[in-house]
């Protein structure tokens, strides 16, 4: 008498879906970082489009906070930069910074990223897929990079917390609510709340 033996079924193998360049947003140790929001793209459920452009508040405030800065460092040594421009950090990382603020003698006008770290760096949000780490873990990776890099200052405005966090090389972080007074370099201050509730 023979017996019949049922075969088990076999697994289906995941095929990984090859993103495009495109949906890159950084690179960090050769590893891409993708734009938040990429899997939608993927999907067909969102454009590219959709997904990087910015909401009318965080576009909003990149403006007024640069051309607060901009008129203040207007004939200094300093050159300010905006709109998510490229940092070479290495060869195998490339960041992008929402505004930045230059020394002269670190500022070339190429067409190209900059090799030169700026003196400060403002971020507003946070612009990445950040998989399945916490967010907090992409900001305190990206602010270490750049201090690693020889930016003196980083601060991040977050619009959802309403919150502001100054990152200085070689002293503690402090957050704080975006109501506080945040310096920027030595006589600059700003107050995103001010900023906010005067528009």
């Amino acid at each position: 008498m023979s017996t019949a033996t049922a075969e088990a079924p076999k697994k289906k193998k995941k095929v990984a879906t090859k993103v495009p360049e495109y949906l890159i947003y950084e690179v960090v140790k050769g590893k891409p970082i993708y734009y938040k929001g990429y899997k939608d793209v993927l999907n067909g459920s969102k454009t590219f489009e959709e997904i990087t452009m910015e909401s009318i508040l965080q576009s909003w405030l990149k403006a007024q906070i640069t051309i607060f800065i901009g008129s203040l460092l207007k004939m200094t040594n300093y050159h300010l930069t905006v709109g998510e421009m490229g940092i070479n950090l290495s060869r195998q990382d490339k960041r992008g910074a929402d505004i930045s603020i230059f020394r002269k003698e670190n500022f070339k006008l190429i067409d190209k990223f900059s090799d030169l770290p700026p003196e400060i760096i403002i971020e507003i949000d946070v612009r990445a897929e950040v998989e399945d780490r916490h967010e907090m873990d992409y900001v305190a990776e990206k602010t270490d990079d750049y201090h690693k890099f020889g930016v003196k200052r980083i601060i991040w405005i977050f619009t959802k917390a309403k919150k502001v966090i100054t990152a200085n090389a070689g002293q503690p972080w402090l957050m704080q609510d975006w109501s506080v007074d945040i310096e920027i370099m030595e006589g600059i201050k700003f107050n995103v709340a001010d900023m906010v509730k005067n528009f």
